[in-house]
């Protein structure tokens, strides 16, 4: 195979980030590849509103530079950065990819929307790396989409650096200390790309009998979806009908 011959994605991601890069290319189906470009933040990657809103005014420059790689789309690589700018903001940082390449974007946080919806989730246990500024981002973005919590849990890293040392098997300890609540939730949702999630999703799809979507899972799914590409990925969220169907529509509450 040569390289022309192969059909590429395009992942822009947080300079810190590892998972995505780890996790991503070990399930991509037989002729794909992805390409990386990266976005850096001040504060010395502290995990804050300003500083993941600062790292999207990266986003031109490494978004132009994935463009040499012809990929078919690109997707933006960070839950919270993608969040963050507010409830129903969360593709505005695609759309600017795409207004700059011409190339289709996605970003995370959509891509967890279509995910939750394609294993027909309308309560989600959540477990987060970030700290709880962060955390109160996300329930209400969660809760702007129609999503409900029957509980949440966090490691409360107020750095990249310390979120990268996260084990997989930690943050899937984390879920089974909150069994009761997991299994109340129609889904179980484990955020941030740069959590290790993979090698966790089966074990906790049998513990708990419940989906469990990690960002990461996301991604890659939403990302083949999009490019028509077979289902190559972990868990439930590969068998839906979804995987079949392309990406749904966003379904946001109607504002008050």
């Amino acid at each position: 195979m040569k390289h022309a011959d192969l059909r590429r994605i395009g992942v822009i991601g947080p300079a810190g980030n590892m998972a995505l890069e780890w996790e991503l290319p070990r399930h991509l189906p037989l002729g794909f590849a992805i390409n990386h470009s990266r976005v850096g933040r001040p504060g010395d990657a502290l995990v804050t509103r300003e500083s993941l809103l600062a790292m999207a005014e990266q986003v031109d420059r490494a978004a132009l530079d994935l463009v040499r790689a012809r990929p078919e789309v690109i997707l933006y690589g960070c839950t919270s950065g993608s969040f963050v700018g507010g409830p129903g903001r969360e593709a505005q940082i695609a759309d600017r990819i795409t207004e700059v390449t011409g190339i289709p974007a996605f970003t995370t946080s959509t891509a967890v929307l279509e995910a939750l919806r394609a294993v027909a989730a309308r309560s989600v246990f959540m477990v987060t790396p970030y700290p709880d500024d962060v955390n109160e981002h996300e329930i209400r973005f969660l809760e702007f989409h129609g999503f409900s919590l029957t509980g949440w849990d966090s490691f409360r890293c107020d750095a990249v650096r310390t979120i990268s040392s996260i084990d997989s098997e930690e943050t899937a300890a984390m879920v089974l200390r909150n069994r009761d609540a997991a299994r109340r939730a129609d889904a179980v949702f484990l955020s941030c790309t740069n959590l290790l999630t993979f090698d966790q999703i089966p074990r906790l799809e049998a513990a708990l009998d419940r989906p469990v979507i990690s960002s990461n899972q996301a991604s890659l799914w939403a990302a083949l979806q999009r490019v028509k590409a077979p289902p190559a990925g972990v868990g439930r969220l590969f068998s839906t009908p979804a995987m079949a169907s392309g990406p749904s529509a966003p379904t946001p509450k109607a504002a008050s």
